[in-house]
């Protein structure tokens, strides 16, 4: 298992490009989140037109 701080002994060794590398590539991990889907009801020509039915449903 990897720990912490093999991670930063790691880090500690390279270089300024590589750590620069190293930043970038940890920033995109947390940029990569996936949005909830909206999911639109049917035309019930209606109250429920415009909502979403699943916050409902669970209400």
């Amino acid at each position: 298992m990897i720990t912490r701080e093999k991670i930063k002994k790691e880090i500690d060794q390279l270089s300024e490009t590589e750590l620069e590398k190293v930043y970038l590539y940890l920033s995109s991990l947390t940029k990569e989140k996936k949005k909830k889907p909206y999911i639109r009801s049917f035309k019930l020509k209606g109250k429920l037109d415009a909502k979403d039915l699943r916050s409902i449903a669970y209400e």
